[in-house]
């Protein structure tokens, strides 16, 4: 069935929960999370954290199996653009410190049968 992985969980059911693993992932390592699907127009932010003065905007991917690449592979430029684009746009609208940093992160999970691995990716392309 389109749509589908091998489990029998949807892509949208298995993206939501990549998301709520990397929000535990990133409330552990002291970040808050402000926001979880954050859009600015079509465009959409899997997650917006900040630790210190750092405000990181968090693609989330998960693969099942490596069959169409490894998560970080999934994320070509047009969709570094469109990220780029979205967080530009949610920081027009907040009020920052003039000192604030911005960050691009990944969260790569790969689903296993007994598990996951997990990799945080800081800073993985610049804000342009």
């Amino acid at each position: 069935m389109p749509g589908m992985d091998q489990t029998g969980e949807t892509t949208v059911t298995r993206g939501r929960r990549a998301e709520t693993i990397a929000a535990v992932f990133l409330e552990l390592g002291g970040y808050r999370v402000l926001a979880r699907n954050a859009r600015c127009g079509p465009l959409e932010v899997d997650l917006i954290a900040v630790r210190g003065g750092t405000i990181a905007f968090v693609e989330v991917r998960a693969r099942s199996s490596r069959a169409h690449g490894t998560p970080e592979e999934s994320v070509r430029w047009r969709k570094q653009e469109c990220l780029t684009r979205a967080a530009r746009g949610i920081l027009e609208g907040l009020a920052l410190p003039p000192d604030v940093r911005v960050r691009f992160d990944l969260i790569a999970i790969e689903l296993e049968p007994f598990g996951l691995r997990l990799r945080h990716r800081l800073g993985c392309w610049p804000p342009r």
